[in-house]
């Protein structure tokens, strides 16, 4: 009798054991990546810190992609910047005032552009990725080095909530690995309805 008990014990363990190894999805890591690559449009607000020895200064506005238009990040209620391939269109609403930039001119805000990281996916050769419980959530880290030479700019990591595949936050290490820069998001869209007059130049 305490044979066949025994037996039937085994038994469960093993089916319980073969049940959940079934059940256990194993993560791809290219799955987040490849939704955001896909995306043809998006709308985010977004809090940017820019941190030093001394302060830490924050921003705070929302950011929209399109395709076919490119992008508009709003800087408070201070300033709009419009990425064209092109040139970078500033209007600077506080002192009225409107110019343009190089598209490779690096004022930090760029780095907060969610399609702007993911195209250096492509390009990176040194990507790494893993997996983190943060709060009951499950994130990917997606981490890569920063193009050109820039102390304070050195790597990012990406955090991806694979619940719903949105990015929540971009951390800018410098080569000591401290932390300069924070992207916060919130209120991701994909795919909203966008009016071409969003990133309308003049």
């Amino acid at each position: 009798m305490r044979a066949k008990l025994l037996i039937l014990l085994l038994v469960g363990v093993v089916l319980s054991v073969l049940t959940a190894g079934c059940g256990r999805r194993q993560v791809d890591p290219n799955e987040a990546t490849s939704f955001l690559k896909d995306l043809t449009s998006y709308s985010t607000e977004y809090v940017m810190e820019f941190k030093n020895d001394i302060q830490t200064i924050s921003y705070e506005g929302k950011q929209f992609y399109d395709k076919s238009n490119g992008y508009r990040l709003e800087v408070g209620q201070d300033r709009i910047f419009i990425y064209k391939p092109d040139k970078i269109y500033v209007n600077d609403v506080k002192n009225n005032v409107k110019y343009t930039m190089d598209t490779n001119f690096d004022n930090g805000y760029k780095l907060s552009l969610v399609k702007e990281y993911v195209k250096l996916l492509y390009t990176n050769e040194e990507i790494k990725y893993s997996f983190k419980d943060i709060e009951g959530e499950k994130f990917e880290l997606v981490e890569l080095i920063l193009p050109g030479v820039n102390e304070d700019k050195a790597k990012a990591v990406m955090y991806i909530n694979l619940k719903n595949y949105h990015p929540e936050q971009i951390i800018v290490y410098d080569e000591k690995d401290n932390e300069r820069i924070k992207i916060t998001y919130s209120n991701f869209e994909v795919s909203p309805k966008m009016k071409d007059e969003l990133f309308k130049v003049d």
